[in-house]
């Protein structure tokens, strides 16, 4: 399988165009030639070989390298060269230049010579100049890879800043480019999942992205499912060979600087006055200069080491009586002694591991940091450091939403039933209400138990009509309450419960964290109840809200699914696309982004016709939700997995998927499973199995708009308009009148089109659709423009409808060679024998030969085929049938029947 970039399209190998340009510039560049800087793992000598086997024969190339050792030594970087001299020839930089020049010459019988320079930066002095002389005398070309520019040699820095020598910088690999070269290099698709995290923990450097995930794949923690590669339950291992990358990257740095990256990587952050305090600036500007540690912008200043990889292993890695002493050293320079008592996730754990103790307090606060952060294990840790934590309300709290991250429903319960208490006992109103609150959402995630989570509820505001109104905490109880209502409401499919929420305010109010979440479930229920416009204007204001806040990863991947199923359900399917690449090149961590991630990409380009692409990134986003899925997704990623291959042609596997959707647990919250049941009964569809699929989306869609989902029984009428039944067409349009955005608009266009029998109107929703990047809408309707046009005699308008017929079906099935898609339903498999011999030229006493029946026959044929596709003669018939005149010297396949 071929790797992906971000625009859908093979390529050949990542960064080809930098090699590209590197030939280029060394084949016929004015310059001397080329120098290609990038950190330690960046892949400059994967760019440069690359280059270099591109050259051809006219070309010669020399390599050397540079190194800490022959650094030290005179021209240690042509030692591979001069040996070959006479000793007499070395004793003057003037003959060192003579006698390289013409052993150069020689050995490139004629050619032009390359000299490939790797770890330039490590050159020593007269390497340097010599290597210098050679290329501004026209002896050779230059091609120099170095890790650290500002330590490059003077002579070979002077030719970058006189304008002699290009400069090419090579940064981290984006995410579409770590995807598409993971999958290049270990052969099979990446989930979303598995390739965010070795990217996010790589930091984009090549050596370490490749490093890391070949230790995933010993360690059973990266797995392989057919051609599909997914992330195990397991977190990122830092062991074996990257680690001994990060350590042999060690070593190139001196002992203060060491002092530095060790300081950091155990406590995470330190505010740069004073780190300033312990370290020298020498050193500082040092591993600054070589980005191994960033600066942040806060105030005070914060220092950090650059990549997370580095971090963890170089922390490990510190003995324990030399992390202890590391943490004295830092202690004694703070202005306040009082680093003990701060809850970062990274000191909290340097100090239990120094075995130093930590408050109840501290403790408590790193745990809730740890939850928010989406780290239930580390949160459970700081718990246990907790003495009597078993007894402590705040603590069972943290402690219940640790094991409801990790689906460990028995534990939680098991804490529930000890805390189970009315108020007025030794627990807090707000206490026994935070706890409530938990257990309905634990109840919350599964149909069976919603009953019981809707009585808590209900418990909990009759007990706060029982407060007096100077109870502490009182109103965040009930805006706490107010959102547990509005997530059970959304969950079960109760979307004008969730208007209350709005209280005719404009804006909506994003101040708080809660209100965030309240507006996400609003702007949810508003797009499903038929106000898709204002569903999606609000939507665009909390993801961007969600960005700017401190807010917890769960709220923000919440909030970013629900975003993501809106503009599904609006049909803007490229504003969809657009924000997954635009958050999937963040460097967020993947634990903010959540399922739907996996597969809207997916969604969004079947929807284009580029089922080729789509159906590879659903199945491995499938199969990754099988193994990780928060949110209820599988049924809606295996469903649409179904509905992609169906649309391909691949009977078989949508099949096969269809079957498996039977089989998956039932816990979506109700948009998502609705949108799944659309998927699933398009597929059928798809699949021509006859008139039940289209019923059920008729009587579903009649159920969701009764209910008031006017959006989703929009979608639900508008499948079964568009695959056959015109019936509906007229409540289609009355249902699509009562609901804004570009999808509603599209409906109403179909179905006044089909109300009037106006091919040309119906051609007008068609190229409207495809527009918006909605392929499988655009070739339904042009499937009606067809049939309006043949019912009408117009010929105009029947071959403008047939072409844009076949553009679209070759969109998702490619070009047939026999027959487009018009033909296939609009005949029979005979006529359609028949249409594709004579369109091809072939004589009908020939045609007749063929098929083994009389010539008049075969002109009755073509007489039904003029007649159904309003034809007068084989001319025409070939801007239909459209077959290249050399494969019809055979019998042509029959091509399959497929329904209106």
């Amino acid at each position: 399988m071929e790797p992906l970039g971000a625009d859908g399209l093979e390529r050949r190998y990542i960064r080809h165009e930098i090699v590209a340009d590197v030939v280029s510039e060394l084949t016929s560049g004015s310059s001397c030639g080329i120098l290609i800087v990038g950190e330690h793992g960046a892949g400059k000598s994967f760019v440069a070989q690359r280059a270099l086997e591109q050259l051809g024969e006219d070309f010669a190339v020399i390599q050397i390298r540079g190194s800490s050792i022959s650094s030290t030594l005179p021209y240690g970087a042509l030692s591979v060269l001069l040996h070959e001299l006479d000793s007499a020839d070395v004793e003057h930089p003037l003959m060192v230049l003579r006698g390289l020049t013409q052993l150069l010459r020689n050995r490139a019988q004629g050619r032009t010579i390359v000299l490939f320079v790797d770890n330039a930066h490590e050159l020593d002095e007269l390497s340097a100049m010599m290597i210098a002389q050679l290329s501004v005398g026209g002896h050779v070309r230059l091609l120099a890879a170095c890790g650290d520019l500002p330590n490059v040699g003077g002579d070979i820095m002077g030719l970058w800043k006189d304008d002699l020598l290009r400069r090419v910088d090579l940064g981290a690999f984006d995410f579409s480019e770590a995807a598409a070269t993971l999958s290049r290099h270990f052969g099979g698709y990446f989930s979303h999942t598995a390739a965010r995290e070795l990217w996010t923990a790589s930091g984009g450097n090549a050596l370490f992205l490749f490093t890391l995930a070949k230790e995933q794949v010993k360690l059973g923690i990266l797995v392989r499912q057919e051609e599909f590669w997914l992330l195990g339950d397991g977190p990122i291992a830092l062991t074996g060979e990257i680690r001994d990358v990060v350590k042999a990257r060690m070593n190139r740095f001196s002992q203060g600087q060491r002092d530095v990256i060790e300081l950091l990587a155990l406590a995470g952050a330190v505010p740069l006055p004073a780190l300033m305090r312990v370290s020298q600036p020498r050193d500082m500007d040092a591993l600054q200069e070589c980005s191994m540690i960033e600066v942040s912008h806060k105030h005070p200043p914060m220092v950090s080491i650059a990549n997370a990889v580095t971090a963890t292993i170089v922390a490990n890695a510190v003995p324990p009586g030399r992390s202890a002493e590391l943490r004295r050293r830092l202690t004694s320079v703070l202005d306040h002694p009082d680093l003990d008592d701060t809850p970062g996730l990274s000191n909290v754990t340097w100090a239990i591991n120094c075995g130093q103790p930590v408050t109840a307090t501290v403790a408590l606060a790193a745990a809730r940091a740890a939850n928010r952060a989406s780290d239930p294990a580390t949160a459970l840790r700081f718990i246990k450091e907790i003495d009597g934590a078993g007894l402590r309300t705040d603590a069972a709290i943290e402690s219940l939403q640790a094991y409801v991250s990790i689906d460990n429903h028995d534990s939680a319960r098991r804490i529930l039933r000890q805390f189970d208490r009315e108020a007025g006992s030794d627990l807090s109103f707000a206490e026994w209400t935070a706890l409530q609150l938990a257990a309905s959402e634990l109840d919350r995630r599964s149909h069976a138990t919603t009953a019981n989570a809707r009585r808590r509820l209900s418990h909990i505001e009759s007990k706060i009509s029982e407060q007096s109104e100077e109870e502490p905490d009182l109103d965040s109880v009930r805006e706490m309450l107010l959102l547990a209502e509005a997530e059970l409401a959304v969950f079960e499919g109760r979307h004008r419960d969730v208007l209350s929420l709005d209280e005719g305010s404009e804006p909506v109010d994003l101040g708080t964290e809660p209100r965030i979440l309240a507006a996400s479930l609003l702007s949810t229920s508003l797009a499903i109840l038929g106000q898709t416009g204002r569903a999606v204007a609000l939507g665009g204001q909390i993801v961007a809200a969600a960005l700017d806040g401190d807010l917890a990863d769960r709220t923000v991947r919440e909030v970013r699914g629900r975003y993501l199923q809106l503009l599904l359900l609006a049909g803007e399917f490229g504003a969809a696309g657009n924000y997954v690449a635009g958050m999937s090149a963040s460097n967020e961590p993947q634990s903010r982004l959540g399922g739907m991630f996996e597969i809207v990409q997916g969604v969004v380009d079947f929807h284009r016709g580029r089922v080729d692409t789509a159906l590879p990134r659903l199945e491995a986003g499938a199969r990754q939700l099988r193994t990780q899925d928060p949110d209820g997704l599988v049924g809606l990623a295996t469903a649409a997995c179904a509905y992609a291959a169906a649309l391909g042609g691949d009977h078989e596997k949508a099949s096969l998927y269809l079957a498996e959707i039977t089989q998956l647990p039932t816990r979506a919250a109700w948009l998502t499973s609705r949108l799944a049941r659309l998927f699933e009964l398009c597929a059928c569809v798809e699949l021509g199995q006859g008139s039940g699929p289209i019923s059920a989306l008729l009587s579903e869609g009649d159920a969701d708009a009764g209910s008031s989902a006017i959006a989703v029984g929009i979608h639900f009428l508008s499948a079964a308009v568009r695959a056959g039944d015109v019936k509906p067409g007229t409540q289609l349009g009355g249902l699509s009148r009562q609901a804004d955005g570009y999808f509603a608009l599209l409906c109403r266009g179909l179905a006044d089109g089909l109300k009037e029998s106006n091919s040309e109107a119906l051609m007008d929703v068609c190229r409207a659709a495809e527009t918006a990047g909605n392929a499988v809408f655009a070739r339904d309707v042009a499937r009606k423009a067809v049939n309006c046009a043949q019912a009408a005699g117009n010929k105009i308008s029947l071959r403008v409808a047939q072409r844009a017929l076949q553009s679209l079906d070759e969109l998702f099935r490619g070009p047939t060679g026999d027959v487009n898609s018009l033909t296939a339903f609009a005949l029979t498999a005979r006529e359609c024998e028949v249409a594709v011999a004579a369109a091809a030229g072939i004589s009908n006493r020939r045609i007749a030969e063929q098929m083994h029946v009389s010539v008049r026959t075969v002109e009755g044929h073509l007489y039904q085929v003029y007649a159904k596709l309003h034809l007068a003669s084989r001319t025409e018939l070939r801007d239909v049938v459209n077959v290249p005149a050399g494969r019809a010297t055979t019998r042509p396949e029959l091509p399959r029947r497929r329904r209106p």
